[in-house]
């Protein structure tokens, strides 16, 4: 039996994305095929000791001035290099992402992306069988 293929949406080099398990919506996002992992603006994120073990707890600032603090049981760390060659190491949690009716569950990395313009990009992971990319598009 054949299975179908799935039907591909094309998406902009910009798109606006909702990250509903944390809170997050119309977040202005841009499209990355040169990265694997989706990457989220973290503020500050560090392991803390609790008393039931080691948490993930991360600072937020994507709406408006408000810090939001949260804390993650499952995460993960890596190290990235960037796109200048730096090696840094990430913690990377899991949630959904969702780009125009479609919802994603995805691990993505954190980190202080203060200083550009998007404060997230979508990586090739995320995209892979669900999108294309039309370059001369935005927000579309």
């Amino acid at each position: 039996m054949e299975s179908k293929p799935h039907k591909m949406i094309t998406i902009g080099r910009h798109v606006r994305v909702d990250f509903p398990g944390l809170g997050f919506r119309n977040v202005d996002a841009k499209v990355d095929t040169g990265a694997f992992r989706t990457v989220l603006h973290c503020e500050r994120c560090e392991e803390v000791d609790t008393a039931n073990g080691k948490l993930l707890e991360a600072d937020f600032k994507l709406e408006g001035n408000e810090i939001k603090r949260m804390y993650f049981s499952e995460y993960f760390s890596k190290e990235f290099k960037s796109s200048f060659g730096e090696k840094e190491k990430r913690f990377c949690v899991k949630t959904s992402i969702k780009i125009g009716k479609k919802k994603i569950k995805s691990s993505v990395s954190l980190t202080d992306r203060s200083d550009m313009k998007f404060q997230v990009l979508i990586g090739r992971k995320t995209l892979l069988r669900r999108f294309l990319v039309d370059v001369s598009r935005k927000f579309a």
